[in-house]
């Protein structure tokens, strides 16, 4: 007569080792990932429960790199560029591969982005698009989420940004220290946080200064494009009332402020004065040179990256979210000098 043995469950490892499922899965699929310390408790359970992990699973990161899934809305965006060269040397280091992908991810595309994650076997995701708790938790269930840049302050998952409101406030400070008081102010997308809270920095600082803005000051895109900045501020300076300043949400907005105000013939930073933000390489080589809030985009993608992997290696770990600092880079767009000489 034969007997069948009692499959066991990862739930039953899990009891046993006194560790999570996740990281129970962790140590069946990715080994290398895992502490040493964990890695033998788990092996030692599996083992004295019977049950020996085939020889495909323990061999698979010897053949094939674990794979982590960077998600973006728009491959096209400069202000991307560096946050993807700080995650690849973050994963490499690690032996990992980045693999990069351009879903919108919504109720209509997460069972395709949830698929992917699946058949690539990802041991995380970063996600650089504010999602609703609700997607957040699906496509944690298969791959430790991290947020970086936009992000779901609700939501239960760790993040990598900045302060957006007060790095708005701080340039739109520097403005009126610049003698300003007649500012207009290009935004994003409303569906993105920064969008919101970079608003709210530049009306923190108005306010501050008792100064104020006209409601058509306030240009609201509904993308980061250069067309449509530069068609906006072509409009608003052939108007009877026009602003001595912008503070614009990118650099490229800068540049179709710069090129605009050249059109109708201001003088940049004499007449109009300007401050970008994120300090891609369009805000040095323009010219006049931009002033422009430097995000630390490069510090961001490896962290996000090196966060993945802490959680990859230890699924019950709970790293806390970070904001870095940022900075405020002057150039000429901002840099006028009275010329005193007769």
């Amino acid at each position: 007569m034969i007997t069948h043995k009692k499959k066991i469950t990862v739930s039953e490892i899990a009891r046993e080792s006194g560790v999570s499922p996740a990281t129970v899965s962790r140590v069946l699929n990715h080994p290398d990932l895992v502490k040493e310390d964990t890695l033998r408790l788990v092996e030692h359970t599996m083992q004295a429960l019977g049950h020996t992990p085939p020889l495909k699973n323990r061999t698979s990161n010897s053949i094939h790199q674990p794979i982590i899934v960077l998600n973006l809305s728009d491959i096209d965006n400069a202000f991307y560029t560096e946050i993807i060269k700080g995650a690849t040397v973050s994963a490499n280091a690690h032996g990992c591969y980045l693999l990069i992908n351009q879903i919108p991810i919504s109720s209509h595309t997460i069972a395709d982005y949830c698929n992917l994650l699946k058949r690539v076997n990802a041991i995380g995701t970063i996600l650089l698009t504010q999602l609703s708790t609700e997607l957040l938790n699906r496509i944690n269930s298969l791959a430790p989420v991290v947020q970086c840049c936009e992000f779901n302050p609700d939501a239960p998952f760790p993040y990598i940004s900045i302060d957006d409101r007060k790095a708005a406030q701080h340039a739109t400070e520097h403005l009126i220290a610049c003698g300003r008081n007649k500012i207009a102010f290009i935004n994003g997308p409303r569906s993105y946080k920064y969008a919101s809270e970079r608003k709210l920095g530049f009306l923190d600082a108005l306010n501050n200064a008792d100064l104020s803005c006209p409601p058509n000051w306030i240009i609201q895109l509904p993308e980061v494009n250069y067309d449509m900045a530069f068609a906006a501020t072509s409009q608003l300076l052939n108007s009877d009332n026009i602003p001595n300043a912008f503070f614009v949400i990118s650099d490229a907005f800068a540049a179709a402020v710069i090129k605009a105000a050249k059109r109708y013939h201001y003088n940049v930073p004499r007449d109009i004065m300007v401050v970008g933000f994120d300090n891609i390489p369009l805000a040095y080589m323009f010219s006049p040179s931009i002033t422009t809030i430097n995000q630390p985009k490069f510090q961001e993608g490896y962290s996000a990256c090196e966060m993945v992997l802490e959680i990859a290696g230890n699924p019950d770990a709970s790293p806390k979210s970070i904001l870095l600092d940022t900075e405020l880079i002057i150039r000429e767009s901002t840099s006028f000098i009275p010329n005193t000489f007769k």
